[in-house]
């Protein structure tokens, strides 16, 4: 009798729709569709959508799962009850932050509130300053105030607080006096969701502190969930393992990863770069380059990031809101308001505008039908031609054309300009507010472009991506197989991973390489621990070291690879050559003259899944040319019997000159003069720049 089919399903909960993709662990076969999402219970459309695969689901092994609950409750503000118990005289550091100013129109406004004054995740009286101080040596000043603790907790029991976040001064050298609040507060009120700075204990007290209050405030919301999706997964028969997308750009238990579930405030996007790493690892095999410029470009948002040499950007530094900043393991993926559900308004001044606010899902763009009335750029793009009305979503969102002239004239009439105008000036905005935010992680840190190809995917990636691209001078462009769905891919794609950090706050020399060997290793003890919690094999797991570091007197450290190894006093030499090594190419100086202070060390446990098939899609068979469009605009250009090709049926060996569009289920591919597509050895679209101005030669 034949083995049951297996499957793999990843699961990418977004602001708009939320994305599946299923691969089939013996034959390769890959499934993949949308459904909506579905607000505020997001469980719901995830078993909408596993239901949808018509996939048994006893054959189902494995989900791997990144959501929003938690970076919604926090744009929302609809996160828990949150109280935080600070040092007494820094219950204020939420508030002041860094003490800088955002570039733009507030700079000069005297009226301008800090995101946090304005809408506070914890309001100032909800912050209570606890007797007690550690030394920057880890030796208490001032015992713990247990008797004000109890009769705070007395106070929270009492107005119905849900979570408390406990962060001291120093506290990241000696807990003590954090785990003994914890431990008075279970006694006080067991309720409670309770988090300390040691979910990861390192310095830089502001953003350690935003780190612990975000992780209380989102904790209940997005435990409760995973509970839910647990439950009702189970209640329809799924017996395989649940993984959770984390922003350390690798994956946990349920139980694992909600210790700490700030570390899942957006996975989502991770998992389109834990995808984009793959590919460019498969490039690099075909003897290509691994760097990319990656656009993620959803309903809501769009999402970038940098890979050089097809490794994961990293960053200990993460931006919710300005003046908000966590410390955390993360990829370093950042993010602009500006995606196909973006609404196209005129701001204050009376001038053109895309996005921040978005439609979303409910109700959606005016073309959805579905009682949208602003338009947005996805309107735009029905309006230019670029997508097809009965060709969307594979034909299962049949879109109106009409109601989007009609919407769009709503902002053209004021500017006295034509629907098709106004559409092709917010497309063009909208595509220059992505290239802005790609030449921030790119070209503004020294990049050059030159070297880098734009991987384009989501819903609306492939659609923006020759306009973006060209815009910022590069080269070329690909879009991944089922590219629409690529972040779910990307969970799919993603190894088991736990970080460990600590920070000491020596200098290098005063350290001596046994002390920094010893840290090292108890990290990485760790860290393993962890994994083999989780059921991963010890010799399936592999280790890398990073240590933070600056010269002594500096503000800001750099994190810096420490190669494997036993640290020895010769390594020890070696890593202080390699510190004023990074400062001469980074910063074009060093000063050997200065000792070296370690800031924090970091260790990071992963665990490789099995390999997914290199190749997501079949070669094309028949004829993949469907019909001609009478009129395509695109970036300025009015192109004329333009051809759409059917993306699934492209061969291998099969070349498109441009202008043309390429449509596939959850995606549109548009291409201009001077452009040059065809589908490579791995199934991805390739779009080589002929001319660079984007007219032919």
């Amino acid at each position: 009798m034949p083995s049951k089919e297996r499957w793999w399903l990843g699961i990418d909960v977004g602001g708009t729709f939320t994305d599946l993709v299923a691969v089939s662990r013996s034959t390769g076969e890959v499934k993949d569709l949308k459904v909506l999402t579905t607000r505020p219970r997001q469980e719901e459309g995830v078993l909408e959508a596993v239901r949808a695969t018509g996939i048994p689901i006893d054959q189902i092994d494995e989900i791997v799962h990144g959501h929003t609950q938690g970076i919604n409750a926090v744009l929302s503000r609809q996160g828990a009850k949150t109280a935080l118990l600070a040092t007494a005289g820094h219950r204020d550091l939420l508030d002041l932050g860094r003490m800088d100013r955002e570039f733009g129109p507030n700079l000069y406004d005297p009226t301008w509130l800090r995101p946090h004054q304005a809408r506070p995740v914890v309001r100032r009286r909800d912050r209570f300053g606890i007797t007690e101080r550690m030394g920057h040596d880890g030796v208490a000043i001032l015992p713990l105030d247990e008797i004000q603790v109890r009769s705070i907790a007395a106070d929270l029991r009492k107005r119905e607080f849900e979570s408390v976040a406990v962060c001291f001064i120093n506290s990241y050298i000696n807990n003590a006096h954090e785990a003994r609040v914890a431990e008075i507060l279970a006694e006080e009120c067991p309720d409670l969701y309770v988090q300390t700075s040691a979910l990861y204990p390192v310095t830089k007290e502001h953003e350690r502190t935003t780190t612990v209050v975000f992780d209380a405030y989102v904790g209940p919301t997005v435990t409760g969930y995973l509970r839910r999706l647990e439950t009702q997964l189970g209640e329809i028969g799924f017996g395989g393992t649940l993984w959770i997308m984390t922003m350390n750009g690798g994956v946990g238990s349920v139980e694992e990863t909600s210790k700490a579930p700030v570390f899942q405030l957006v996975s989502g996007p991770v998992g389109g770069v834990s995808g984009a790493v793959s590919l460019a690892r498969s490039y690099q095999d075909e003897g290509n380059s691994g760097n990319f410029l990656t656009m993620d470009v959803g309903g809501t948002s769009t999402d970038v990031a940098a890979l050089r040499d097809a490794q994961t950007p990293m960053t200990d530094l993460w931006t919710v809101e300005h003046g908000l900043v966590m410390t955390m393991p993360a990829v370093d993926v950042q993010s602009v308001g500006s995606g196909a559900g973006s609404i196209v308004h005129l701001d204050a001044h009376g001038a053109l505008s895309v996005g921040p606010e978005s439609a979303g899902s409910v109700p959606g763009p005016a073309c959805y039908g579905r009682g949208g009335a602003r338009p947005t750029v996805t309107d735009a793009c029905v309006q230019l031609g670029v997508l097809q009305p009965d060709l969307f979503a594979g034909g299962a969102i049949s879109l109106d054309s009409a109601l989007a002239e009609a919407a769009l004239k709503t902002v053209a009439g004021p500017l006295g300009m034509t629907p098709t105008e106004l559409a092709d000036g917010a497309y063009r905005l909208a595509c220059s507010d992505m290239a802005g935010a790609l030449r921030a992680i790119s070209t503004f840190r020294g990049l050059d472009l030159r070297e880098f190809k734009l991987l384009a995917f989501g819903s609306a990636g492939p659609m923006m991506a020759i306009q973006v691209a060209r815009e910022l001078g590069l080269t070329g462009v690909v879009v991944p197989a089922h590219s629409g769905e690529f972040s779910a891919y990307g969970l799919v794609a993603s190894d088991l991973r736990v970080t460990k950090a600590k920070s000491p706050l020596e200098t290098l020399t005063g350290m001596g390489a046994g002390r920094l060997e010893g840290l090292f290793s108890g990290l990485e003890k760790e860290a393993v621990a962890d994994l083999l919690h989780q059921g991963v094999k010890e010799e399936d797991i592999t280790l890398s070291r990073d240590m933070f570091a600056m010269y002594s007197g500096q503000s800001w450290d750099n994190r810096m690879p420490i190669a494997p190894g036993t640290i020895d006093d010769a390594r020890l030499s070696s890593i202080t050559d390699n510190v004023h090594a990074f400062y001469r190419e980074r910063f074009g100086f060093s000063a050997e003259e200065l000792t070296i202070l370690v800031t924090t060390i970091e260790v990071t446990a992963s665990a490789r899944r099995p390999k997914l098939p290199r190749r997501l899609a079949s070669p094309g068979v028949g004829e993949s040319l469907i019909r001609h469009r009478d009129t395509l605009t695109l970036g300025g250009r009015t192109y004329t019997d333009v051809p759409i090709h059917d993306r699934t049926k492209l061969g291998a060996d099969q070349e498109l000159q441009g202008p043309a569009i390429i449509v596939e289920d959850y995606a549109t591919t548009v291409i201009d003069a001077g452009s040059l597509a065809r589908v490579d050895a791995l199934g991805n679209l390739t779009i080589d720049f002929v001319s660079l101005d984007g007219e032919l030669g």
